[in-house]
């Protein structure tokens, strides 16, 4: 099963010509297919018919095929929308040889690959920022993996190390994996942040949420869905695809995020 969940995010900092801007925001794939080459999901984006596309990570991983899977889908969607992909723990978890194939598979067609960059989208003589952040391996606290960190801690300096400084006269979205540091972020300068990683949780208890996040901690406070902290946003993917063995009362989702010029939320 596959839904599409929708979004507004209302801020006074988004112009009015981006009022209405619409993101269809994909993460966590894995390699699924959803009907033949994933003409399912791609229908779903159609029916969105965002401005943009982005991928904030895990669309392929280790797994036999997935690179080619994620790759296809990229170039298949780039036929008709801007394309934003930032890495993934998964994809760092790839060999060289493995990251440099997707990589170049996608980014001389027009996909922004965004290691730690930025880029500026344009509309009606006004403009966003939109940046794709990348950390190391320890900052997902994976206790299975070689360089685990119990404490680590990535910081709103650690995010000005890698992006420089936010644009305080631009609506900045930062795209990125992992949601664990939002506070971070938001005190770096994101007004809004996308990510995934999560999975929703693995398992969602119903009046709760999520119980379990990658990292084996229990009940992760953003574990999908919208956040707002000091008037700065986040919206979580719980995931279209599944690394784990289940998913239960957590069905993979689409996102959908529309941008809104004005005060209060609607």
């Amino acid at each position: 099963m596959l839904r599409t969940v929708r979004y507004n995010i209302v801020s006074p900092r988004v112009p009015a010509e981006f009022d209405g801007f619409t993101i269809a925001h994909l993460s966590d794939l894995h390699g699924e297919l959803y009907g033949q080459k994933n003409c399912i999901l791609e229908k779903k984006i159609h029916e969105i018919n965002p401005d943009i596309v982005v991928m904030t990570g895990d669309m392929a991983d280790t797994k036999d095929g997935s690179v080619f899977t994620a790759a296809n889908l990229c170039l298949k969607l780039l036929k008709r929308y801007p394309l934003y992909y930032v890495q993934g723990n998964h994809e760092q978890a790839m060999t060289p040889a493995e990251w440099m194939w997707l990589r170049e598979s996608i980014r001389p067609s027009g996909v922004m690959v965004l290691e730690n960059q930025r880029q500026t989208i344009f509309r009606k003589g006004a403009f966003l920022r939109i940046y794709g952040l990348v950390m190391d391996m320890p900052y997902y606290k994976d206790p299975k993996r070689d360089g685990y960190v119990k404490d680590i801690h990535f910081s709103a300096e650690d995010v000005r190390q890698a992006l420089g400084e936010a644009d305080e006269d631009a609506f900045n979205i930062l795209l990125c994996h992992n949601p664990l540091y939002f506070p971070s972020y938001r005190d770096w300068g994101a007004d809004l942040t996308l990510a995934g990683h999560i999975h929703g949780g693995i398992i969602r208890i119903p009046g709760v949420g999520g119980l379990l996040s990658p990292d084996l901690t229990l009940f992760p406070k953003y574990d999908g869905g919208h956040f707002e902290e000091e008037g700065r946003q986040m919206v979580v993917s719980r995931g279209l695809g599944n690394h784990f063995l289940f998913r239960v009362m957590n069905p993979a989702e689409l996102v959908a995020v529309t941008l809104k010029a004005g005060e209060e939320k609607r």
